[in-house]
């Protein structure tokens, strides 16, 4: 692609895989780490409302891949470990443009028209001229952080080995609900716990290990497989304008991983319809 593209996508989010996979040789997509879909994935957070009918034949597909896969039932049950294999997958016969381990240093305007985004990646520092810029991240990364997060959550995965596998799913107590969801097998759970938004991982690791040390006895039965290895992050923001041509739509925003891939796809739409209606 070269030091040029129309549009640069940043984050390999939900949200921003769909939006590129819309956009195709036009868009570029830069990611910091190697992870994609991580604000729901490396997260554990497992996300809601997962009844909504897909709006694309790309989320059409990909749901029907994950119900034949047994990795989410209709219910709504995922299993979110094995849902990063099938999005690298996608990623992989698609050859979209993407450049993983890649941080955005910085991002000027241009004289003329669009910016100038300075990156920095394994080969060194290099600058990139771009017509416009979707921020995906949660942290809205291409600003500095500087747009506030919104509520902030670390998560963890749950197993009980009393679960019978005649159970479809688990027993989570009512009171326990806003913390705990069912996962797709009755011996899998996600637990989110909130922390202040000025928490550190260490911090919030803390936090987390003491609530799970006294937590209730209907949550006896539950020990922490594994830990999150990135904050979860919830915002209402969803389109938010930094400048000409350069929005922040955070993946986190939306209610789960088909839900945020399906709004990035329709942005996609809109991107080129708009570079039609200027030619």
């Amino acid at each position: 692609m070269g030091d040029t593209a129309k549009v640069l996508v940043i984050g390999a989010t939900f949200a921003g895989i769909g939006l590129a996979r819309r956009l195709g040789s036009q868009g570029l997509l830069v990611e910091r780490t190697m992870l994609v879909g991580h604000e729901f994935i490396n997260s554990y957070r497992p996300g809601h409302n997962w009844n909504r009918t897909p709006r694309s034949t790309l989320t059409e597909q990909l749901r029907e891949q994950w119900v034949s896969r047994s990795l989410l039932n209709e219910a709504g049950g995922v299993h979110l470990g094995g849902l990063a294999p099938t999005v690298h997958k996608l990623l992989l016969e698609s050859r979209q443009p993407i450049r993983l381990m890649t941080e955005v240093l910085e991002v000027r305007p241009r004289s003329e028209a669009g910016y100038e985004v300075t990156l920095l990646d394994a080969s060194g520092i290099r600058c990139i001229c771009v017509e416009q810029i979707v921020d995906t991240t949660s942290e809205c990364r291409s600003a500095g952080g500087k747009m506030p997060l919104g509520s902030k959550f670390i998560g963890a995965v749950l197993h009980r080995e009393t679960a019978s596998s005649a159970e479809q799913s688990p027993d989570i107590p009512a009171e326990h609900a806003e913390l705990v969801t069912s996962g797709l097998f009755a011996s899998e759970a996600y637990l989110q716990f909130p922390v202040d938004a000025s928490s550190t991982w260490d911090m919030a690791r803390d936090q987390l290990h003491h609530y799970w040390k006294s937590r209730p006895e209907s949550l006896r039965q539950w020990t922490i497989a594994a830990m999150a290895d990135m904050f979860s992050v919830r915002t209402q923001a969803q389109h938010v304008k930094l400048g000409e041509g350069w929005i922040w739509m955070p993946s986190c925003g939306f209610d789960n991983p088909l839900h945020a891939m399906d709004e990035g796809f329709q942005y996609g739409e809109e991107v080129l319809k708009h570079e039609l209606s200027l030619s």
